[in-house]
């Protein structure tokens, strides 16, 4: 096992990190592949908008652009449902969603804050108006391109729908250059211009929101080193350490039973090891050992009650007790 890493305070938390990675995922490369393609096909529809409207031609073009957008929005829409399927995502967690206090958030007009999740609530509702712009865009395009099949019922209906369409796609553009491009782009920290083409973000600057932070712990990327005591120090302290993180690396192999008992052994011999008995309930959960899992989280609650993962072990025992885990 290397060396821990050196000891440095963390910007709303009082612990460290053993092997802190330098940077950590904010876009998967198939969430940049779709951003990037996304952004050629609006480039290519406002420019042949343009050609279109002064008669340069480029209607085709459009129309065309316009279909393989309309295919990558639904494909986009089938993969969000997927994904907030298969991780069962909290409504607060979806990227696109401001939820609860946020609304306010938003109203507010607020910036990013230390409490925010991975995404922040301004980053929410940019995205959630890309959405709601390019689904009126594309409905209204869909419209225009097969009004026959719709039963637009004449030329008046089909010049209405192409004003909204146009006022859609006008909308979309002015939002973009307006509000997404500035503040997404120009006036973001630059580790968070960087993540458009890398994917990742600095440790440094993930730490500055606590939600994003308590999900790493939780997916067991980072892994806080646990308080330092006598016994702990003087016997088994590094073998604690790796039983811990040969269980988080079960654990995401998909090995969970293996992983329970390595948590198992961790917390042998050092009981009051919270990170091990939070991770040993997560384990267990996917394992679909409910009750055991709910014996660990009220261990953890009564434990570690003011540990930062609390909130999320109070959740998992809800959800537990209504089987929704």
């Amino acid at each position: 096992m290397g060396p821990l890493s050196a000891a440095r305070p963390r910007r709303g938390w009082n612990m460290n990190w053993i092997r802190p990675p330098e940077t950590v995922r904010r876009f998967t490369p198939h969430q940049l592949l779709q951003h990037w393609i996304a952004g050629a096909l609006w480039v290519v529809l406002a420019g042949s908008a343009l050609a279109a409207g002064s008669g340069v031609g480029g209607s085709r073009l459009h129309a065309a652009a316009g279909i393989a957008g309309l295919f990558l929005l639904g494909y986009h829409a089938i993969v969000l449902a997927a994904i907030g399927i298969r991780f069962d995502l909290p409504a607060e967690s979806v990227a696109f969603l401001p939820w609860g206090r946020e609304w306010s958030a938003l109203r507010g007009r607020r910036g990013s804050r230390a409490d925010d999740g991975k995404y922040s609530p301004a980053e929410k509702g940019d995205y959630l108006a890309i959405l709601a712009w390019s689904c009126l865009a594309a409905a209204s395009g869909i419209l225009l391109r097969w009004p026959s099949f719709f039963g637009v019922p004449g030329a008046s209906a089909y010049g209405w729908i192409r004003t909204a369409h146009a006022g859609f796609g006008a909308a979309l553009t002015v939002h973009l250059i307006a509000i997404h491009l500035p503040r997404r782009w120009w006036n973001a920290p630059v580790d968070f211009r960087r993540a458009i083409l890398t994917g990742s973000v600095s440790l440094r600057e993930a730490e500055k929101r606590a939600g994003w932070v308590r999900d790493l712990v939780a997916r067991g990327v980072l892994v806080p080193i646990p308080e330092a005591t006598e016994s702990a120090e003087d016997r088994e302290s590094v073998e604690v350490r790796e039983f811990l993180e040969r269980g988080n690396r079960l654990a995401r192999e998909g090995k969970f039973g293996e992983a329970c008992d390595s948590y198992g052994q961790a917390l042998r011999l050092l009981p009051d090891y919270s990170q091990a008995r939070f991770n040993l309930s997560v384990a267990l959960l996917r394992d679909g050992r409910m009750e055991e899992a709910r014996e660990q989280l009220k261990i953890f609650l009564e434990k570690d009650p003011f540990n930062p993962m609390v909130e999320r072990a109070r959740e998992m025992l809800d959800g537990t007790g209504k089987g929704t885990m």
